[in-house]
């Protein structure tokens, strides 16, 4: 009976004492592990970085914006510039043309008479001449010229202007003509030497001072 007792108790502790070591191993299994796994301490934890206190910066006025430029209009048509009026000419303008001075042709004589004397017998009603061309000049324009032949006949210690004629002129207007004729009557001739008469061909050119004539 003692030994039966002794069998059953053997049976008992055996595996009491196998559970026991094996629970005893593996918490310790588990203790060693959790040991190995924990992160060695690296010395006293490093105070977290001191950042410098933030300056408040006065914010800068917001400045207007600038006006916005107007969009361009649109390019108008280029048009031709009006061309300018012809030059109108000026009536009332002073017309530089004047008489020319010129020498005279005796054509014939039955008395001497000196050509300078006739020439500033001439040149004495010269003013006479120009009013007459000076009344046409706007409507000829350039040189002009009226040549004319006439006769000096003596009467005393004078010469006198007898039977004028028109040989050329170019400018077409019978009361130009009749103006230069009119104005030899009132010219003093010299009379000719020992009496007789003189035909005088003498033109009469209107033409700009220092210009060529014909």
């Amino acid at each position: 009976m003692a030994s039966s007792n002794r069998t059953l108790l053997r049976w008992l502790l055996i595996p009491a004492v196998s559970l026991g070591l094996f629970l005893l191993l593996t918490l310790g299994a588990a203790w060693v592990t959790r040991f190995m796994d924990a992160p060695e301490p690296s010395g006293p934890a490093a105070p977290p970085p001191v950042l410098p206190p933030r300056v408040a910066v006065p914010s800068e006025p917001s400045r207007p914006e600038p006006p916005t430029a107007p969009l361009p209009r649109p390019a108008a048509p280029v048009r031709e510039p009006p061309r300018a009026p012809p030059p109108r000419e000026d009536w009332d303008a002073p017309d530089p043309r004047r008489v020319e001075a010129v020498e005279p042709v005796v054509e014939a004589s039955s008395g001497r008479i000196d050509a300078e004397d006739i020439r500033l017998a001439v040149q004495a009603v010269t003013p006479l001449v120009q009013q007459c061309f000076q009344d046409a000049a706007q409507r000829n324009r350039g040189t002009q010229e009226v040549k004319l032949r006439f006769t000096v006949e003596g009467e005393g210690s004078e010469g006198k202007m007898n039977r004028g004629v028109l040989v050329s002129s170019t400018i077409p207007d019978p009361m130009v003509q009749a103006c230069v004729l009119d104005s030899l009557l009132d010219a003093r001739f010299p009379a000719p030497h020992l009496g007789g008469s003189a035909t005088v061909l003498y033109p009469f050119r209107f033409t700009v001072p220092g210009d060529a004539g014909p």
